[in-house]
């Protein structure tokens, strides 16, 4: 039986260390990211296989998480506005352990507009979950619209 420092002596000078490093520091630090912006948190109670019907954008800048220390997606989300409710998905290779998620408009308690030096943001608070899910620029507003007109006139 080979003894187990000398495997990780012969992969540590093998040419597979640095990709092999790469990948797991990836994977780990996509699965905290996942975690900290509680994207797993809402996977568990929106997530699906499907996407919807509606208007579709990619490479949307965005962040989950708590409000004062989010997890910030720029460029890589996926977002589609229907009448069923928001969809965002991580575009890959961010997308580990983050599922795609359908949020109803029914379950987003409330909205948060901020202008901020440089952009305007909508942040979606979800009821009974911690996380929220903020959007930025038009793509936020246009998300904002369809909630709105979701819950018809008030």
């Amino acid at each position: 039986m080979e003894q187990p420092s000398s495997f990780f002596m012969r992969l540590a000078h093998s040419q597979w260390s640095v990709p092999l490093l790469f990948v797991t520091i990836w994977l780990v630090g996509s699965a905290v990211m996942a975690r900290a912006g509680g994207w797993r948190s809402l996977g568990q109670r929106f997530s699906t296989a499907a996407k919807p019907e509606g208007q579709s954008f990619r490479f949307v800048s965005g962040s989950s998480g708590l409000v004062h220390l989010p997890i910030r997606y720029r460029n890589c989300l996926h977002i589609v506005i229907g009448g069923n409710g928001l969809y965002a998905a991580v575009m890959f290779p961010f997308n580990f352990q983050c599922p795609a998620l359908l949020v109803p408009w029914s379950a987003i308690e409330s909205i948060i507009e901020k202008q901020g030096f440089f952009n305007r943001t909508v942040t979606f608070h979800i009821s009974g979950l911690w996380p929220v899910i903020t959007l930025s620029g038009s793509i936020g507003q246009l998300a904002k619209a369809a909630y709105e007109q979701s819950r018809g006139p008030q």
